[in-house]
């Protein structure tokens, strides 16, 4: 069977004011390592003329070695033809503002595929999946253990996005998608999927919502953030502290004593838990295990090896916004 003989990989094509397939599972809350806010940033600091950073690391060198290896090595154990890996400019869907940007794309033999272990292929969102016409391919590469149920945030959402943005690009309808994704550089597997309408609705007004939050901040440079998760992504959008001061709303004043009564509450139970744990070492004495009816409890020691001293580089300096709040009563 033939393969593709292109050697490099396409870079980014897709706008960055816009959403994009592979932005959309942290929109949705799905990417553990990649927040809504963060996305959002992004496309607030390209509308201010701000450049987002180049990316350049071990791990993207690897995977886009390896990109289209893996979409021939798909393409082959699905028995399909030669794929296609080279589309010069992304896919803007019609109806939302949202566009995508493809891997690869390989015409289906109208097979109906189930899974086949032996291949390491899998269908996921159906038993039996029909590769009529078009496919897409997308192509994945990690560190991480094998998986038997793709994570939303490996391409799935991702892969939904670009079936329907191609479909209504070009007006051919993408029926099926597969994200190959190979794991430790030693075994590639296979997810395959029919499209699914419910995530791709999601999809849908998730591009709407980004899209206008984007307008408001172009037209009257007003921003509005998704909420926040936690106080490490609240830092890392706003990374600066200006010596101004500003006054909070009264409801505030119950989140703050709140905050207050958990840290206090925090508190006397890690002091509860001392106590108990030093009457257990005081009983346990010299003796490395003991046990209960329930338990079993182990009082361990720590050794180190010698170490010769080091002299710690220099380091530039720096500033971050803390991750906590200091708060006292007036």
């Amino acid at each position: 069977m033939s393969k593709n003989t292109q050697h490099t990989a396409e870079g980014k094509l897709t706008p960055d004011d816009m959403l994009s397939g592979s932005q959309v599972a942290a929109v949705l809350g799905y990417n553990p390592y990649m927040t809504a806010n963060q996305v959002l940033k992004r496309a607030f600091d390209v509308v201010s003329g701000i450049e987002p950073p180049k990316l350049d690391f071990e791990a993207l060198h690897w995977g886009s070695t390896f990109e289209l290896p893996i979409i021939n090595e798909v393409a082959q154990r699905l028995g399909l033809g030669n794929p296609k890996t080279t589309f010069n400019e992304a896919f803007f869907h019609k109806d939302v503002p949202l566009a995508v940007s493809l891997d690869g794309m390989v015409k289906g033999d109208g097979q109906a595929l189930t899974t086949d272990p032996e291949k390491n292929i899998f269908t996921m969102n159906a038993d039996e999946i029909d590769l009529e016409g078009d496919g897409i391919i997308e192509v994945k590469l990690t560190s991480h253990e094998l998986e038997h149920d793709l994570p939303y945030y490996r391409g799935r959402v991702q892969l939904q996005a670009q079936m329907d943005t191609v479909q209504s690009a070009t007006g051919k309808p993408i029926r099926w998608g597969a994200v190959g994704v190979l794991y430790r550089g030693i075994t590639l597997r296979i997810f395959v999927f029919k499209r699914d309408e419910e995530m791709i609705k999601q999809i849908r007004d998730a591009a709407v919502t980004f899209d206008a939050k984007v307008q408001k901040y172009k037209q009257a440079d007003e921003t509005e953030w998704y909420d926040f998760s936690n106080s490490q992504e609240a830092a890392e959008i706003f990374d600066t502290a200006e010596e101004n001061t500003m006054n909070l709303n009264d409801h505030f004043d119950d989140k703050i004593t709140r905050i207050l009564e958990i840290k206090q509450d925090i508190k006397d139970l890690e002091t509860e838990a001392e106590h108990y744990q030093a009457q257990i070492m005081a009983k346990m004495g010299d003796y490395k295990y003991a046990n209960t009816k329930k338990f079993s409890v182990q009082w361990g020691q720590l050794n180190y090896k010698a170490t010769p001293s080091k002299v710690v580089p220099a380091k530039p300096a720096r500033s971050f916004r803390s991750k906590s709040l200091k708060i006292k009563e007036l």
